[in-house]
């Protein structure tokens, strides 16, 4: 079955949504109902991803070179700037969008790469990738099935993911484990990802940055695998989301919705003072 590359919808200001490593756009499926009437969306699939783009042959998967790339589909679709939201890997790209000067907002969600180097955070969740990404090469198709659909199995399947596999419907489910399998960057990815200064030093960013950590988030736990964020963005605005694993998305739309409109919505032009009554003249 051939994957969507991207989702392309709603009116209003731009919102680009930038999903986590070996996802899809489509880990933003629970919120696209409540973003799109305030918001114009796109969502792609980050390239090297199940269903999205190739990255050029001379390029590997880097920071820069996906945040290249986004940088040009955002050109396609003619924003100079726009409200950038980031799950995990895509929280850190949206980041490093804004450090490039196109964002207006960012809400960056559970995002890779503020951990220190080599730290155990990072080789964890390095460990975690890479033993998911054999595991479902291991799979039939119909064992994938199965798993998806089982209420037991999805749980075990999505245990370091999300805090409630029961609110991830098997059809989602099922999406997550083929785009995971179906990424083709994996080892590539994190190779470079364990090389030192793979998450370099963003500076220059001037607009508003909200950090939303999972309060069940095991993968990248608050604050451990925050310290380098919380030094680099002191005036950020740094949030929990409560009882929510590392994708919120599914574990509570409307929370994560409401996190990312606080920063993004259009906000009406504060009321002017009074002018003072005339003074008579004596």
């Amino acid at each position: 079955m051939r994957v969507a590359p991207e989702h392309h919808a709603g009116s209003g200001d731009p919102l680009l949504l930038l999903h986590g490593f070996t996802d899809t756009w489509r880990a933003w499926t629970p919120l696209l109902p409540r973003l799109e009437p305030v918001h114009e969306v796109l969502a792609p699939t980050l390239p090297g991803h199940h269903g999205g783009g190739d990255l050029p042959p001379d390029k590997d998967l880097t920071v820069e070179a996906a945040a290249d790339v986004l940088e040009e589909l955002m050109d396609a679709a003619g924003w100079e700037t726009a409200h950038i939201a980031g799950n995990s890997f895509g929280g850190w790209l949206a980041l490093e969008l804004a450090s490039r000067g196109r964002a207006r907002s960012v809400v960056a969600l559970c995002p890779a790469g503020g951990w220190e180097h080599d730290s155990r955070q990072a080789r964890h969740a390095y460990t975690y990738f890479l033993r998911s990404h054999h595991s479902l090469k291991l799979l039939t198709p119909r064992l994938m099935q199965d798993f998806a659909a089982r209420p037991r199995l999805r749980a075990f399947a999505l245990r370091e993911l999300v805090a409630h596999p029961e609110r991830v419907p098997p059809r989602a489910a099922l999406d997550m484990m083929q785009g995971a399998r179906g990424c083709s960057v994996v080892v590539e990815g994190i190779e470079l990802a364990r090389r030192e200064g793979a998450f370099g030093e963003l500076t220059g960013v001037e607009c508003p940055v909200r950090i939303a950590y999972g309060a069940r988030d095991w993968l990248i736990p608050w604050p451990k695998a925050y310290d380098r964020l919380v030094r680099m963005f002191p005036a950020a605005e740094f949030v929990e989301l409560a009882d929510c694993g590392h994708l919120p998305m599914w574990d509570d739309p409307e929370l994560v919705a409401r996190t990312i409109l606080e920063v993004t919505r259009p906000r009406p032009p504060a009321p002017s003072a009074p002018s003072p009554p005339p003074v008579s003249a004596p």
